[in-house]
Formats: C-alpha cells, structure tokens, sequence
C-alpha cells in the first residue's frame, strides 16, 4: 500500500516581493518533488481570497439548481462550423458508459474570423442565472492566469532552465473553466460507474475548487495500483499537472491518473481550470532525462486540442 500523501505548499514566496531567492528556491523545490513524485498537490497561500472561491461555488450551483430547461438550452455547447458554434463552449449534459454530469464551459476568446467558427474558437455563452456570473467567473480566471504564470517560473528556477521557456508560451493561456455539477445519487454505489472515468488531463496544469464533499476524487498513487483521496481543505486548490507538461519535462514531472467516484445522496459541484499553454505553442521537451527516454519530438497545442474526442475532458 503506498504511504505517499499529496503535499500542501504554500506559494506565499513567490507571490511576496520581499520574499528572499532562497525562499523561492526552497518553495520551486517543493512545486518540483510534488510533480516528479505525486503529479498532485495543494496550494495554499496562493493569493486568491477565500470570498471569491465561496462566490464562484455559489453561482455554479445556483445555475444549476435553478435555471430553467429552457436558459439551459438556449446557451447548449453548438457544433462547429454552425452558425456561432465551436463544439466547446456552453451548457451540456455529459452522458458516458460510466455515468455522467452537467457540465457549464468557458474558454478565453481569441480575435478570430467568424461566425462560423472552428473548434474552440468561438465565444462564450454566459447564462442569465445568476446575473453576476460572468464577472465574476472572469475575474477568477484572470487570477489563475497569473497564477499559473508564477508557477511556471517556479518551475523553470526548479528545473534550472530560463523562466521565459516556459512563461512565454503560457502567458497568454488558452484556459478552459467548467462548472460541473455531479448529481446525487442513492442506494449502493457502483465504484466502476459514478462519477468521472480515469483519465489524465491533456494541457499543462489544472487548478481545481469543490464543495465540500470528501471522498469523491481518487489519484492513483505512485505504486500504480493503490488509489488516494484528494480531500478539498479549505482555502487551498488542488493542483495537478498535465500531459503536455509531463512532454516539456521529458517525463520528469508526471501527470497522474485521477477519477471521479461521488457517492453521496447531494449534488457535488466541481469548478477545474485548466491552464493550457497559448493557442499557437508549440511544446518540445527541454531537459533530457537519462532515466526516460521520451518519445515525444514537440507537439502544438491547437493541434492537440482540435484533434481531441468532441469533449475533450
């Protein structure tokens, strides 16, 4: 059975301009043996303030408890290439083999031709219910932008490697937000069918807010077999990294199997950002890695994107 436990790390160093470099160094270490040992962790101390979390959880679940079938409808996620649809952005249920849940997108908007659009360049459909929705949902991505900037340059002072390597194919992420609201559910449960499949996030980071409920995501440990619970702990994210971080690092940071198993009788509302690397970046592995031989040459990431499954999560 693994004992290994996904770390909390506070980030007040980077975020502090008094901070001293051996402050930074020792928190990029931490972020650094998070992403080689877990793929997973908590970060505390991140600059966002606990209000905003209450408030984007409290909007989400009142969409979702409240709107009505037809507000639903009218902002439902479009095929591409019809009319303002880009196959990406607005309202869906997500119905899978394995159970399913409502699902709410938004992604950053490019200057793009169009109507029509192509994949994922589109805009977004914010709902009418409730009203403050989209401002605040825009103030909160804007946060995590910078904050996943700031995480990106730690890893770079980590990885010892020029910060600009890695920060300026993100500065301008194409991040993706969801609301996602899991319905209750009653009677025994069925591990293999409730929630979300196992699966590893595709982009470069993903910062995750939930309510309250415990239990619900499950990380594979590093012996490949035991699962552990990512418990929300209040006033932090939880953070785990992507694939394509795991090609820029030649597999020196790892991104980890995760799932989704929400077994009680109360909806569960989960809100993941993911940061995902700039439209046009193009991302090849930077280090080399005695012990992993990568085979990966560099991917780009619109390519990735637009060549995922119809619902790429």
């Amino acid at each position: 059975m693994s004992t290994i436990q996904i770390p909390v790390i506070d980030f007040s160093a980077f975020l502090d301009p008094a901070s001293s470099d051996d402050a930074k160094l020792e928190t990029a270490q931490e972020l650094d043996e998070a992403c080689r040992s877990v793929g997973f962790f908590y970060l505390s101390n991140h600059g966002i303030d606990a209000s905003m979390f209450a408030e984007m959880l409290s909007n989400a679940k009142e969409f979702f408890t409240t709107a009505s079938s037809e507000e639903k409808d009218e902002i439902k996620v479009k095929p591409s290439g019809e009319g303002s649809g880009d196959d990406s952005r607005g309202y869906r249920i997500v119905e899978r083999a394995d159970a399913g849940y409502e699902a709410l997108d938004f992604l950053r908007e490019l200057d793009t031709e169009g109507p029509p659009y192509t994949k994922g360049l589109g805009r977004n459909q914010w709902p009418k219910t409730p009203a403050n929705l989209q401002s605040v949902a825009e103030d909160y991505a804007s946060r995590l932008v910078a904050l996943g900037v700031a995480i990106m340059k730690a890893f770079a002072l980590a990885l010892g490697v020029s910060e600009d390597v890695f920060a300026s194919r993100v500065d301008q992420s194409f991040w993706q937000l969801r609301m996602a609201a899991y319905p209750g559910v009653s009677g025994e449960v069925d591990s293999s069918k409730s929630g979300l499949y196992q699966h590893s996030d595709f982009g470069i980071l993903t910062f995750l807010l939930t309510d309250e409920h415990k239990g619900s995501l499950k990380v594979l440990a590093p012996n490949g077999e035991d699962w552990m619970s990512a418990d929300p702990i209040p006033g932090t994210l939880i953070c785990n990294i992507g694939d394509m971080l795991s090609v820029w690092t030649d597999g020196i940071y790892k991104s980890t199997q995760h799932k989704v198993i929400h077994a009680s009788k109360d909806m569960r509302v989960s809100i993941p950002f993911f940061f995902d690397p700039n439209w046009d970046a193009r991302i090849e592995p930077v280090l080399g890695n005695a012990d992993v031989k990568s085979k990966a040459e560099g991917v780009n990431y619109k390519d990735i994107f637009t060549g995922a499954i119809k619902y790429p999560y």
